[in-house]
């Protein structure tokens, strides 16, 4: 047996023992020479390989929180579209508010029971509650604050009735709680209340005498609650923490 005879014996073995076990091998995978073969992986038969189906994507464009009681800009920052449903008892932070007005983000109040829609940014201003607590020694004309935040279609809750220190107490409960959007408080010095308030650990109180402070209090640690002395600006002060 010649050297091209013997290649060829050992290339038809080897065929013969991969058909065996079960490895099929082409006639193309034949050389000459002393390449060896080329082989094929099989294919186990229980592997079945399954489609992909495509994943369809919420719309973009509605972003429901019905379900959530109060809406904070950290959940307005997550909405892809521009349009956020609501309920109308759900209660939005100032800083939401702002949020929404600077992205343009469509916010729609939905009642429960009969499902109405109403409004945007601008046309739930009456919706927004504000705890207020006038200091009973205050010397001032506490009425040009209450006539600021009723021309500003704020809806007014005064607490009164009380001791001063009982009656911030009852405002930042209001406000935690969500009974209001934020609190107000109007007193001589402007030092009084921060005190009193900020025992609630979920409350951040700052007296604020101008634009600058309302922005910064508002922006910089998300106030929940301003307290006004008695040479404060407080068109200033709720405009600026407001943005209305």
């Amino acid at each position: 047996m010649n050297h091209d005879e013997l290649v060829e014996a050992i290339i038809t073995e080897v065929k013969r023992v991969l058909n065996q076990r079960g490895i099929p091998v082409s006639s193309s995978a034949e050389t000459s020479g002393s390449q060896a073969p080329a082989q094929q992986s099989p294919v186990p038969a229980q592997v079945s390989i399954r489609p992909t189906l495509p994943v369809e994507a919420p719309a973009a464009g509605n972003a429901d929180m019905s379900g959530k009681q109060v809406i904070t800009q950290k959940d307005l920052e997550a909405v892809k579209g521009q349009t956020v449903t609501i309920t109308k008892k759900a209660v939005i932070t100032p800083l939401a508010l702002d949020f929404a007005k600077e992205k343009k983000i469509t916010i729609n109040r939905i009642d429960g029971a009969a499902g109405n829609k109403s409004g945007n940014v601008s046309s739930i201003q009456g919706t927004i509650s504000v705890a207020l607590v006038i200091a009973p020694d205050f010397k001032g004309d506490g009425s040009i604050l209450k006539n600021i935040l009723a021309a500003k279609h704020l809806t007014i809750k005064e607490i009164t009735g009380g001791s001063y220190e009982a009656n911030v107490k009852k405002l930042a409960d209001m406000v935690v709680s969500g009974g209001a959007h934020f609190g107000v408080c109007l007193e001589n010095t402007g030092m009084e209340a921060p005190i009193h308030a900020n025992r609630n650990s979920a409350v951040r109180a700052v007296h604020c005498r101008d634009t600058y402070d309302a922005r910064a209090a508002r922006i910089d640690i998300g106030a929940n609650v301003i307290v006004l002395g008695s040479i404060s600006n407080p068109e200033a002060i709720i405009s600026g923490f407001t943005g209305i």
